[in-house]
């Protein structure tokens, strides 16, 4: 059975000496994963519209 190891809600986010470098290096790590979703949403659409725009190119010219 999973036991929570903290005698407190504090006490879990203090981590005895260690949450000062624990929870920072939480946040970069959702920082960094969240700019690059982005990043990557953001290049998807680009490369969605630049798809589009060559597709409209080519019908026009074969017309």
């Amino acid at each position: 059975m999973l036991e929570f190891q903290f005698a407190s809600l504090t006490a879990f986010f203090e981590m005895a000496p260690h949450g000062i470098y624990v929870w920072p290096i939480y946040g970069l790590g959702v920082l960094v994963l969240g700019g690059l979703t982005f990043a990557n949403a953001r290049q998807h659409r680009r490369a969605v519209r630049m798809i589009q725009r060559n597709l409209e190119r080519e019908e026009t010219h074969e017309s």
